[in-house]
């Protein structure tokens, strides 16, 4: 397994879940190598070693001073614990809080991974460690609270930046009906993170890959850190430099599971083991609607909706699940397009209540 941290140089435009990140990755393949290479790699996506496969993106951190320490977030296991009620007004407020977390260092996450946390352990030492932060400065216990705290954020909140149309043939800004006509644009730059607000610290994002030849992607993420990922790259958004280095887990011997750390869509035979009621499922579901146009030479279009597992979600089965790609549009009305709904998991022995 390989790890590619990014380094931003600009805003992203578009948030980098792994099938918007796979589709990037070989769509810079066909620029570097052509169509008929293109389909050759598409073609052994349907053979038991696929090239390579991508996770989302996540974030990590490190201090400006001491870049070799770097703090990894994956995406807290959805579990299906009922997390008990709150005991008074203040645990109230701390439970939205909890409810709120996204992601977790990488320690953590491995705690999970391992059966020695769930989510109600996790509620309990976030419980003390804020009651104990809310105390005056001299009545506080430290011990207390390094004890307890752990790194985390909340999920990535996009900028809102203001633009204005311009008028092709005057150069100034276009009106219509004696009004100028400006528009708001969504941006990411950064992850919120209550621990982390030093302002040495410094953020970026990553992804995991893995599959028979990895390398495949270092070709196009050269391309893509030059040319831009992800939206409005004609106006440089998405512009970054990146490093690739091994990686990997502290996985159980005997895992009970499988939590994913991309988007998920199960194929056939998948669908119909989730059927039996003995397979325990946790997840949440989202509908992803993609784009196609001009980088194709096509008509504007959106690409049919796809309904998968998000990031996070863990199924209790014992081996591997595979996923699939899934034709969403097509090329010249011939060629099909795909998404990329490949199952990027990691083994588990995750608790149950």
């Amino acid at each position: 397994m390989k790890i590619v941290r990014i380094y931003p140089k600009t805003n992203f435009h578009t948030f980098l879940n792994s099938d918007t990140l796979w589709g990037n990755l070989v769509y810079a393949y066909r620029m570097l190598y052509g169509i008929n290479k293109t389909s050759e790699l598409l073609k052994k996506y349907s053979s038991t070693e696929i090239p390579f496969k991508v996770s989302s993106i996540f974030p990590f951190t490190f201090s400006n001073s001491e870049k070799e320490k770097i703090t990894y977030y994956l995406p807290k296991p959805i579990t299906g614990f009922n997390i008990r009620n709150a005991k008074d007004p203040e645990e109230m407020t701390f439970l939205k809080d909890f409810k709120k977390i996204r992601y977790i260092d990488k320690k953590l996450f491995e705690d999970y991974l391992n059966g020695e946390i769930d989510d109600n352990i996790l509620l309990e030492r976030f419980l003390s460690w804020q009651k104990e932060e809310l105390k005056k400065e001299s009545e506080r216990n430290n011990a207390l609270i390094e004890k307890n705290k752990f790194a985390y954020k909340k999920s990535l909140s996009p900028s809102f930046i203001l633009h204005n149309s311009i008028d092709r043939m005057s150069g100034s800004t276009l009106q219509i009906d004696g009004k100028g006509q400006l528009y708001w644009e969504e941006e990411f730059n950064g992850f919120g993170n209550r621990l982390s607000s030093k302002q040495n610290v410094a953020e970026g994002i990553y992804f995991l890959a893995d599959g028979s030849d990895v390398s495949l992607i270092e070709g196009p993420l050269r391309l893509l850190s030059h040319i831009g990922i992800g939206g409005n790259k004609s106006i440089g958004k998405g512009s970054f430099d990146f490093v690739i280095e091994d990686f990997s887990f502290s996985v159980p011997a005997n895992p009970n599971s499988f939590v994913s750390l991309s988007l998920f869509q199960p194929s056939q035979g998948e669908i119909d083991l989730f059927k039996n009621n003995s397979v325990n499922l946790f997840y949440d579901l989202t509908t992803r609607i993609g784009k196609i146009g001009k980088d194709f030479n096509l008509e504007f279009s959106e690409k049919n909706p796809i309904i998968c597992f998000t990031e996070g979600s863990s199924f209790f089965v014992s081996q591997p699940l595979s996923g699939r790609l899934v034709p969403t549009a097509k090329f010249n009305d011939e060629q099909d397009i795909f998404s990329s709904y490949l199952f990027f998991g990691i083994k588990a022995n995750l608790r149950l209540q």
